[in-house]
C-alpha cells in the first residue's frame, strides 16, 4: 500500500455496479449497487450517493460520514473535490491540470492545494514520478520528502532543516517500515515481520515497549507484551474484516478488553462479557444504531441506557435514559446542538426508558451559533445568575499584509460579567500571537517553526512583561522551560522519548526509573548538595496495577497494608461537574498517572467513580493536586445507584500538593458501586491526581 495521506480519497468504478472507496488510513471500502442503493461490503453505515444529470452522465459522488456527521464530495473522475463539515465549513481541495507547471506537478489529477474555511492553504508539489516532494505550510515553511530507490518514503525534513528517517531493512519486502531515526539521529523503534508479511515485532529504542506477535490457525493471534504476558485473541471474519471474539487474558494497557464478544449480521456487537462474567447486551435500529444497552445483564443489578436518534442528522441522538437521568438533546437544520438538557429520574436502574418519572428540576443548556456555523453563545445550566458566554468572530480578513487575521478568527470572549478576552493577532497558520484579557494584561506568544511554542509574554496593564521560553530538543522534546525570573526546569529524555529526569536551576533534581511498560518503578528526589531528599519505588502485577509502594524504608502493599485487593485506579466510568473560566466542562478525570490530575477550578465541584459493581470498601486514597496549599473540604459519598447521596466521611483541613488523603472505615460500609467526591470549600485551586479504592 505505501504511505498515504488523509486528503489521498477517491472513488475509484470497478464494474458497473461496484466502486472501491479509498479512505484517508489508506484502506479501502467496496461498495455494490442493490436496489437502487450503494451498499458497503464490510457493514459500514455511510451512505455513498452517485450523482446523475439528466442524461445519466456522472457528474460525481457524495459521501454522508456517519460517525462525524460530514459530506465527501468527489468529482466525476472520483477526485475528493470538498468535504463539508456537520457546521457547514467546507475545505476545498485543488488537482493539477494540463497549465499547471511541471515544477509543481508533472500531469493531471494530483492534488496540488487543501484550502480550509479560514482561507488557509497547503500547497504541494511532486517529482517526476508523481511523488509528493514538498508541502508548502500557510506561514511559508517546507516540508520536503525523499524516495528510496523502490520508492520507499525515506526521510522527512522539516521546515527548521531537522530530519527524520524510515528505514526498509527486510529484502524480503522492500516496502515493509522495520525503523524510524528521530530528529536527534538516534533509532528511535524497530519493526520485524514474518514470512507473509504480519508483524511480529514492534517495540522503541532500548527493547522497552516491545510486543510480540504469533499468528496462529483458525484466526488467533498471540500477543505477548512488554512484560511477557501472553494473551490470545480470536477473530471472526465477517463481512471482509476480522471482529475479536474472545481474548484468553485481559490487557492493563488495552482499553476496554472482553474476554468474549458476539456480533449480529452486520458486525454490530450484541453480547460482550468480562473477566468477572459480566454480561452486556446491545440492541440496534434498521440503521444499526445502537438502541439500547443493558449492562449486567439477567442480574438484579443490570443498568439500562435507551437512545433515540435523530430522524435527519442519524449520528445524532434526540434522547438518552440512563439510571437516574434523562437527557434531551435538540439540533439547529445544520445539526448544531443547541440545547442540552438533563433530568433526575426515580428510575434507578433505566428499565423505566424514556418512561421514567421525574425527579426533580430539569438543567438545560443552550448554545447559538452564527451563519458560518460557528458557537455564538452558551447560557446555563444555571438559572439563577447569568452563567452565559459570548463569542465573537472575525467577519471579515485583515488587510494587512500578511493579514493579523483570518474572516472566523475567534476575536472575543465575554463571560457572563461582560468581561472580554480578545484575541488581537493570529500567524498564517491559525496560531494565537497575542490576546488581552479583561484586565488589560496583553500576553503574547511566539512558535517554532515546527510549530511549538517558545515563548510567552504576559505584560500587566502599566506593568513590565514577564516571558517564559521553552526549548526544545530536535525531535520535539521539550528539553528547558526558562521562568520570568532567569531561574529554568531541565528535562531529560531515554532513548524511546520516555521522561527520566528534571532538574532546576537552584541544583534540585528528580530522576526516574522505568521499567519495559513505561510504569514508573522507582523516583529519587535530591537536593542542590546532591542528597538523596526522598525515594519511591513501586512494584507492578501484569496489568500494571501498583502491588507495593515504598516511600523510603516505608512499604506499603497494595499500597496500605490491611486495605485489601485493589479495586481500581483507572475506573470504568467517571464522570465530573465543574467547567474552566472558558466554560468548557471538565472531563479528563483519571489516568492511573499520579504526575496527571483532574482539571477543574472552582468549588463546589464533584467527580464521581463507577467500580464496576458493588464492593465493601476497606480504604479510600486520594492524592492531592493544589495551587498553593491550604486547607480544603471534600465530602466522600457512596451508593449502588448514581449520583449517590449516602455520606461516608468528611475530608476536612490542611491539605497540600502531593499529599495523599485516606479515609479507612472503622465499620463494614455496605456494598457500594458509585463513589461521588465533593469538593465543597478550598482558598485555593484543588483537584486530584488519582484515586484509589480497596476492598
Amino acid at each position: 500500500m505505501g504511505w498515504t495521506h488523509a486528503w489521498r480519497r477517491y472513488v475509484e468504478t470497478l464494474t458497473p455496479s461496484s466502486v472501491a472507496l479509498r479512505r484517508q488510513d489508506g484502506n479501502t471500502r467496496t461498495f455494490h449497487l442493490a436496489n437502487g442503493s450503494w451498499v458497503a461490503d464490510n457493514g459500514s453505515r455511510d451512505n455513498l450517493v452517485r450523482l446523475l444529470d439528466t442524461q445519466s452522465k456522472l457528474l460525481g459522488w457524495k459521501l454522508n460520514v456517519l460517525d462525524d456527521g460530514s459530506t465527501e464530495n468527489y468529482d466525476a473522475n472520483g477526485l475528493l473535490s470538498s468535504v463539508a463539515a456537520p457546521n457547514g465549513e467546507t475545505t476545498l481541495l485543488t488537482y493539477s491540470d494540463a497549465s499547471t507547471p511541471a515544477a509543481t506537478a508533472p500531469s493531471a489529477g494530483l492534488l496540488t492545494s487543501v484550502q480550509n474555511g479560514f482561507g488557509r492553504k497547503l500547497s504541494f508539489t511532486y517529482d517526476s514520478n508523481k511523488r509528493i516532494s514538498s508541502l508548502i505550510d500557510p506561514i511559508g515553511g517546507i516540508t520536503q520528502y525523499a524516495y528510496g530507490p523502490a520508492g520507499q518514503l525515506i526521510s522527512v525534513t522539516w521546515p527548521d532543516a531537522t530530519k527524520r528517517q524510515y528505514v526498509y531493512e527486510d529484502s524480503r519486502f522492500p516496502w515493509a517500515l522495520t525503523g524510524i531515526v528521530d530528529e536527534n539521529g538516534a533509532r528511535y523503534s524497530t519493526y520485524a515481520y514474518d514470512d507473509s508479511g504480519r508483524a511480529t515485532v514492534s517495540e522503541h529504542a532500548g527493547a522497552v515497549d516491545r510486543y510480540q506477535f504469533l499468528y496462529g490457525a483458525n484466526n488467533q493471534t498471540t500477543v505477548v507484551d512488554p512484560t511477557g504476558k501472553t494473551s490470545v485473541y480470536t477473530f471472526l471474519r465477517q463481512n471482509g474484516v476480522l471482529l475479536p471474539t474472545a481474548v484468553s487474558a485481559p490487557c492493563g494497557l488495552c482499553g476496554s478488553t472482553r474476554s468474549s464478544s458476539s456480533y449480529d449480521a452486520n458486525n454490530n456487537l450484541i453480547q460482550e462479557t468480562d473477566y468477572l462474567g459480566n454480561v452486556t447486551t446491545h440492541s440496534y435500529d434498521s440503521q444499526n444504531r445502537e438502541i439500547q444497552r443493558v449492562e449486567g445483564a439477567g442480574t438484579p443489578g443490570a443498568r439500562t441506557v435507551t437512545t433515540v436518534w435523530h430522524s435527519k442528522f442519524s449520528n445524532l441522538p434526540t434522547q438518552i435514559a440512563l439510571p437516574t437521568k434523562l437527557q434531551n438533546y435538540s439540533y439547529d437544520t445544520s445539526g448544531n446542538l443547541i440545547s442540552y438538557s438533563e433530568t433526575p429520574t426515580t428510575d434507578t436502574n433505566g428499565s423505566q426508558g424514556l418512561s421514567a418519572t421525574a425527579a426533580g428540576p430539569t438543567r438545560t443548556t443552550t448554545w447559538t451559533f452564527t451563519a458560518d456555523g460557528q458557537v455564538a453563545s452558551r447560557s446555563g445550566p444555571r438559572t439563577d445568575v447569568n452563567d452565559g458566554t459570548a463569542y465573537v468572530y472575525r467577519t471579515a480578513d485583515d488587510t494587512s499584509s500578511p493579514p493579523q487575521y483570518r474572516k472566523g478568527d475567534l476575536y472575543q470572549i465575554v463571560d457572563a460579567a461582560g468581561h472580554a478576552t480578545t484575541i488581537n493577532q493570529y500567524d498564517a497558520n491559525g496560531r494565537p500571537l497575542q490576546m488581552t484579557d479583561a484586565n488589560g494584561t496583553v500576553t503574547t506568544f511566539t512558535y517554532s517553526s515546527r510549530g511549538w511554542l517558545i515563548s510567552q509574554t504576559t505584560t500587566p496593564l502599566n506593568g513590565v512583561g514577564q516571558t517564559t521560553s521553552y526549548d526544545y530538543d530536535k525531535a520535539g522534546q521539550l528539553i528547558k522551560v526558562t521562568r520570568p525570573d532567569g531561574g529554568t526546569i531541565s528535562l531529560s529524555y531515554d532513548g524511546a522519548h520516555r521522561l527520566i529526569a528534571a532538574a532546576d536551576s537552584s541544583g534540585n533534581s528528580v530522576s526516574y526509573m522505568l521499567d519495559a511498560m513505561g510504569n514508573r518503578t522507582q523516583e529519587q528526589s535530591k537536593d542542590p548538595s546532591g542528597n538523596l531528599a526522598r525515594q519511591i519505588t513501586r512494584v507492578f502485577d501484569s496489568m500494571n496495577r501498583p502491588l507495593q509502594v515504598t516511600v523510603g524504608t516505608s512499604s506499603q502493599a497494595n499500597p496500605q497494608p490491611g486495605t485489601g485487593p485493589l479495586v481500581k485506579i483507572i475506573p470504568l466510568g467517571a464522570t465530573a461537574s465543574g467547567f474552566y473560566a472558558d466554560g468548557y466542562q471538565a472531563t479528563m478525570a483519571l489516568d492511573g498517572n499520579t504526575s496527571t490530575y483532574w482539571l477543574n477550578t472552582n468549588a463546589p465541584q464533584w467527580i464521581e467513580i463507577d467500580l464496576g459493581a458493588p464492593v465493601v470498601l476497606r480504604s479510600i486514597r486520594l492524592l492531592v493536586n493544589q495551587q498553593p496549599n491550604g486547607p480544603s473540604t471534600h465530602v466522600i459519598t457512596g451508593d449502588v445507584a448514581p449520583a449517590p447521596a449516602n455520606v461516608l466521611t468528611t475530608l476536612s483541613g490542611q491539605t497540600a500538593d502531593q499529599q495523599w488523603l485516606t479515609f479507612t472505615p472503622s465499620d463494614t460500609l455496605p456494598p457500594t458501586r458509585f463513589i461521588r467526591i465533593t469538593t465543597t470549600s478550598s482558598s485555593s485551586w484543588v483537584s486530584w491526581r488519582e484515586l484509589e479504592f480497596y476492598k
